[in-house]
């Protein structure tokens, strides 16, 4: 089976990972707030956050900020190694991509 970036945020943590279905992110379903797609520019050592979920609906672009500035991005459900101070974050709206690294 193949295996897509996708991404979700379950109460206040987002969880990003390869993975064919978001339900593979998910621990309580109750506690999702929406989901969507990554991908990651080596050059400037980004996670880039767009779309949506198909079972979970788009995840808010304040969510994603909220779990960036609370130090909870994680690269599993297990939540074990947060990845939030290594790395860059972004945002496609669809027309730019937004730097929320330090928002």
């Amino acid at each position: 089976m193949d295996l897509f970036p996708k991404f979700i945020i379950e109460d206040d943590y987002l969880i990003l990972s390869k993975v064919s279905f978001h339900q593979e992110l998910v621990t309580d379903p109750a506690k999702v707030k929406g989901g969507g797609w990554f991908r990651y520019l080596g050059q400037t050592d980004m996670f880039i956050f767009y779309g949506d979920s198909h079972d979970y609906g788009k995840a808010e672009l304040e969510d994603i900020i909220n779990c960036i500035k609370s130090n909870k991005v994680f690269t599993n459900i297990y939540q074990t190694v947060d990845i939030s101070l290594k790395h860059n974050f972004g945002y496609d709206n669809g027309s730019e991509i937004i730097d929320i690294t330090n928002k």
